[in-house]
């Protein structure tokens, strides 16, 4: 009985300790699932506009990588991610960040929040943003969830409170868009040569270019 009354307690503390260790973990790989979720729909969103038209329920409530392809999208959904475009140039080439980019980021970021705690016991915090950088976009997501350290943790020394993060990066890439553009590019690189008379002199131009950048530089 004494050495039952020794050892039973620190078993039960070692167990119960496993079990909470073992909730924080899923808690946390449920966390980075979400964060690259949220992260990387959005990128498609900025990427492929008229993309979230294909969105059918709340952000991020379910588990669905994705919008479900089971039952097809319909007709009106194809045809809003086609208009979506609205034939400006800030459309085509994704110019800045837009009113209803920021907005979509508020509502990912709002249900990165609300959809991600598996055990209702601490307090979330997320936070995501949209970078526009000179030659592209990306996206980040982060989350923070800090919950009280059970007493019986605790008790063996781990501090009052614990805290979880768990955050993801995407960048925003659209390669048919790329393709595009620097066909775009060729094709007017092909047009200044003409109109300068240098058609069929591009190595030329390039070495006189070079020339110059010498004596610049």
């Amino acid at each position: 009985m004494v050495e039952a009354s020794l050892y039973f307690p620190i078993t039960i503390a070692l167990v119960m300790a496993l079990l909470y260790f073992g909730l924080f973990k899923m808690q946390e790989s449920y966390f980075f699932f979400q964060a690259e979720r949220a992260s990387s729909q959005l990128a498609k969103e900025i990427a492929y506009p008229g993309y979230d038209s294909f969105q059918t329920d709340d952000l991020l409530k379910n588990s669905r990588v994705d919008f479900p392809w089971e039952e097809g999208p319909s007709e009106e959904q194809v045809q809003s991610y086609y208009s979506a475009y609205n034939g400006s140039v800030s459309g085509i080439y994704r110019i800045g960040l837009g009113d209803e980019i920021k907005s979509r980021a508020e509502k990912y970021q709002e249900a990165l929040c609300r959809y991600s705690e598996v055990f209702s016991m601490g307090t979330t915090e997320a936070y995501i943003k949209v970078k526009n950088g000179f030659l592209s976009k990306s996206v980040s997501a982060e989350i923070w969830y800090e919950i009280p350290t059970p007493g019986i943790l605790q008790y063996l020394g781990v501090k009052n409170k614990l805290t979880l993060y768990a955050g993801a990066y995407q960048p925003v890439i659209n390669t048919t868009d790329f393709v595009r553009e620097v066909d775009l590019a060729w094709d007017m690189g092909d047009f200044l040569l003409e109109k300068l008379g240098l058609k069929g002199k591009a190595d030329e131009f390039a070495k006189k270019f070079e020339k110059v950048k010498e004596i610049l530089f």
